[in-house]
């Protein structure tokens, strides 16, 4: 649970206690790369700390179209909104880019321990707001630049993760096609 501890611990911005509470509700996971973390469709009541490797969350749509939602690299998390909050199933996938280390939390332990200590609170209350202001920042990066401009943007904001991720996926997370995404890169010089 270690990944979990620095990011919830971060977040607080203190030691938080009761950590064997969580014990039972942990599991870390190995998923090769290509692999399904979480398919669209599941129930899956858990937070999802990446320890190692890279993950992308993604939409297909009926005609098999991938819509990339974002990337998750080492020590970040996600978790689906809509099981957690919603109490419905999972609307996009999970799979990891590569080969990846995922410690995964059973949310209403997390829960628990929000109730009981104000520590908790705050941490998961600091990891919701920061998720909230990056879901805003891609809002607006979708429905107010051009595509130039959100590329430009993802290479400053994910520097070290541009490199490891395929043109195909980045493209798909922008909102073009690859054969946009190359030509742009080749205005760029990229």
């Amino acid at each position: 649970m270690q990944q979990t501890r620095i990011l919830l611990e971060k977040a607080a911005d203190q030691a938080l206690p009761d950590w064997d509470f969580l014990a039972p509700a942990y599991q870390l996971g190995q998923f090769t790369k290509g692999v399904d973390i979480f398919a669209p469709g599941e129930w899956q009541p858990f937070v999802y700390v990446l320890r190692g490797g890279l993950v992308k969350l993604s939409y297909t749509n009926a005609e098999g179209e991938e819509w990339i939602k974002s990337f998750i690299g080492e020590g970040d998390f996600f978790a689906c909104p809509n099981v957690l909050v919603a109490g419905l199933k999972t609307d996009y996938g999970a799979v990891a880019l590569e080969d990846c280390q995922v410690e995964q939390i059973d949310y209403a332990a997390m829960k628990r321990l929000m109730a009981l200590h104000p520590a908790w609170q705050r941490a998961i209350s600091q990891l919701l707001q920061s998720h909230i202001v990056r879901k805003e920042q891609r809002e607006r990066e979708l429905l107010t630049m051009r595509p130039e401009e959100r590329y430009q943007s993802f290479l400053q904001t994910y520097p070290a993760l541009a490199k490891r991720i395929q043109v195909r996926d980045i493209a798909h997370y922008l909102g073009v096609t690859p054969e946009a995404l190359s030509r742009i890169r080749k205005r760029l010089r990229v």
